[in-house]
This record gives structure tokens, sequence and C-alpha cells, in this order.
């Protein structure tokens, strides 16, 4: 086990402190899909002061795998809980959004320690790039995931997605019908054949790629807002499975069987079979964040939907006074 190094914890506790007392001040800001340029100008210039003026030893603590996932989690996370707990679809979007542009950042961004272990001098400014691509993305005055959702994903990616969703649709379907005692212990023992950075890639490559290209074509869809929120329930678990997995990574080590935890947690949050994303979710997250109450009105909100959609209009009126005479009225003891 290593050395745990309390001067690096105390930068990260104060990064995390200075993240969620920045949430007041962000949400006071708008969304404006990436359209204004005097906001990227400025944006650009801050991160360029910031860069000249913070001393190294922070800089290394900050823009590191453990800066970038402070930056990109802690925010999302909480904002995509209040998304999913309040009525209405188009905050789902937008954090949807940001977390298809992100989730594909980190996938395809994962080899870059090997870079930078072979070629020092290759990747020496690449957590500098991601920290702040990570925060274009996050922040509503730049808003650069919904500008990349309109640009990229929607034109160019969402036709890929589909056949990647499908292609690995039908491998799940084959693999839930093959489950046995025996198939089990044949992928433990392949998986566990892997070198351990292998493993870890594999962990991360199970909880993005199909992930990834579902979230694409839920967003695309616009007919059944059911499927973003599923999605964003599972990438606001998934993101913190990942933030855990990266931390005790860097404090504690090398843990037997760790990454193997990691792919039975991932696979438990994402498989149907399981729901585990909206289990954790409703059971966890929400009562932690103090938004349950508000879950419960979405509950309500989307039995409202539902009753608009299998009652005919002629009928709404009468029928809705009814359920709300329903619901106030009170309790009746059981005889």
């Amino acid at each position: 086990m290593r050395e745990i190094d309390g001067g690096k914890i105390v930068i990260y506790l104060c990064s995390v402190a200075l993240v969620v007392l920045s949430v007041p001040l962000v949400k006071k800001f708008s969304r404006t899909r990436g359209k204004n340029p005097i906001y990227h100008a400025a944006f650009a210039g801050v991160a360029l002061a910031l860069l000249g003026l913070l001393p190294d030893y922070i800089q290394n603590e900050i823009f590191s795998p453990g800066g970038v996932l402070v930056i990109g989690t802690i925010v999302p996370v909480y904002e995509s809980i209040v998304a999913v707990c309040t009525p209405g679809e188009e905050d789902d979007s937008a954090w949807l959004q940001f977390w298809i542009a992100s989730g594909t950042l980190s996938y395809c961004t994962e080899w870059i320690d090997e870079v930078r272990e072979h070629f020092p001098s290759g990747g020496e400014h690449w957590y500098e790039i991601e920290f702040f691509v990570t925060l274009w993305m996050l922040l509503p005055f730049t808003d650069g995931a919904a500008l990349i959702y309109d640009l990229v994903t929607e034109p160019y990616i969402a036709p890929v997605a589909q056949k990647i969703k499908d292609k690995v649709e039908g491998w799940i379907s084959v693999i839930l019908t093959m489950v046995n005692t025996s198939y089990l212990y044949f992928t433990w023992f392949l998986f566990m054949s892997f070198p351990e950075d292998q493993r870890r890639f594999a962990v991360v490559a199970v909880g993005t790629v199909y992930p990834l290209a579902a979230s694409t074509i839920a967003i695309t869809t616009k007919s059944d807002a059911s499927d973003d929120t599923f999605w964003l329930t599972y990438w606001s678990c998934f993101s913190l499975l990942f933030i855990a997995m990266d931390y005790l990574e860097n404090f504690v080590g090398s843990i037997r069987g760790f990454y193997s935890l990691c792919l039975l947690a991932t696979i438990y949050l994402f498989l149907p079979m399981f729901d585990g994303a909206n289990v954790v979710f409703r059971r966890v997250l929400v009562p932690l964040s103090g938004q349950y109450e508000n879950m419960l009105i979405r509950d309500a909100y989307l039995v409202r939907k539902g009753m608009e959609a299998s009652i005919p209009a002629e009928y709404h009126g009468s029928v809705f006074q009814k359920a709300a005479d329903v619901f106030v009225a009170p309790k009746q003891k059981a005889s």
C-alpha cells in the first residue's frame, strides 16, 4: 500500500470545496449552446492567465487525472440528479449531452498515460488541456457540450452510434442467454488473465462504449424521453464509480481483485436485468443530494403524462380532477 500524501489530499479537498462553492454561481447563468464567441475568447484568456499565475506544485495536482475527475464529476453529477428529479426533459438532455462529450473524451484519451510514460515531452501538457476542455464543456456560458452535440454528435456520430448499439445489443442478448456458472467462471478467468493495465482499460471500455452509443441514440430520438433519463442516471453512478477507482489507484495502489469488482459494478449499473443505476440513483444519490421530495414530484409528473397519453382528451378535465381529489383526500384507516 502506498504512503498517503497529506499535501495531495489537502489540495484535492480544497479543489472539491471550491467546485462545490461555485455551483450557486454557475447556476445563475443560462446555457448558451456555445453560440457566443465572446464567452469562448474570455474563457481562453482566463485559462492562459491561470496557467501563468498558479504555482507549479498546485498545477501538478490540479492539472492531473484526479483534478480532471473532480471538475468533470462533482458539479455534473449534482446537476444531473437535479435534472432527473425535476419535471420536464430539457435539462435531462442538456446534461446527457455533457456526459456524451465527457465520456468520449475520457475513453479516447485512456492511452495518454502510456504516452507520457514512454514520451514524457509528448504528453507534458495534456492534463492542462483536458482540464480546461472539460471545464469549457461544463460551464453554461461556454456550453461546449451543446456546441459539440450540434456540430458533431447529431450530424455525424449518431448514425455510427446506432450501428454500434445494434451490434452490442445483439451480443448482450446472446450473452444473457448463455449465462450460467461455467460461463461466468470462464469470463472471470479470461478477465483475470489480463495484465493490470488492460483490466483497467476493459472496465473503462465496458463502462463507456455501449453506454455512449446508447446515450447518443437516446438523445437524438425525441419520441421517448425515458431513455435520456435512464442514461443520465447511469452516467451519474458510473462517474462516481470511476472517480472512486481513480482515487483508490492514486492513494492506495494495487488491490487484489479491485478491477474485477469495478467490472461487476459497471455491468450491474447498465444491464436491464439488474436496473442497478436506477436502484443506486434513487436509493443513494437522490437522498444524499436532498432531492428526494423533488423526485417524488417528478414521479407524479410522469404519472400525469401517462394518464394524458392513455385517457381520451374529452375526459381529461373530469378524470384529472377526480384523481386530484383522491390524492388530497385524507387517508382512510383500515377497518
